[in-house]
């Protein structure tokens, strides 16, 4: 914001001395130069917030994939098969995990179930309640069940 009010405050003060708030020519270059210009100074500016946003997301999806290894590790022969489980303990950062290549949205719906249990189980815990009478948590279970003969 202040980047974008800098040339109105320079005007104001111009206005303020008693000169006339002119304009300056436009330089004279090229297309591709002066887009190449932008690029790399708008690239420069906002580098560190682009870090920034990148370091929240990595650090996000460890932290995600620390809880659905935590909270899944006990549901192995429950709501997840031992070779899910073992798919879930190689998961790593730009990789999806599916449990059936050729029914895609079968197998996306139950790898979100399931991770949507490891989540719910997680919240459960981390305010004092029992996991096992938690209605959502057996829901997910319930839905991870149906999910299971589609793939």
């Amino acid at each position: 914001m202040l980047n974008n009010a800098l040339p109105l405050l320079a005007t104001f003060v111009r206005i303020s001395r008693g000169e006339p708030p002119g304009h300056e020519p436009l330089p004279a270059v090229g297309f591709l130069d002066a887009f190449v210009s932008e690029s790399l100074t708008q690239a420069i500016i906002f580098l560190p917030f682009f870090i920034i946003i990148a370091l929240a997301l990595w650090r996000g999806g460890v932290w995600e994939r620390r809880v659905v290894r935590e909270e899944l590790a006990e549901e192995v022969g429950r709501t997840i098969m031992p070779s899910e489980y073992q798919e879930i303990l190689r998961d790593r950062t730009l990789r999806t995990r599916r449990i059936n290549q050729a029914i895609p949205s079968a197998s996306a719906a139950l790898v979100n179930a399931q991770h949507e249990l490891a989540f719910r189980k997680r919240r459960v815990r981390e305010e004092g309640k029992d996991v096992e009478s938690d209605r959502l948590a057996a829901g997910w279970r319930d839905e991870i069940g149906h999910l299971r003969p589609l793939t």
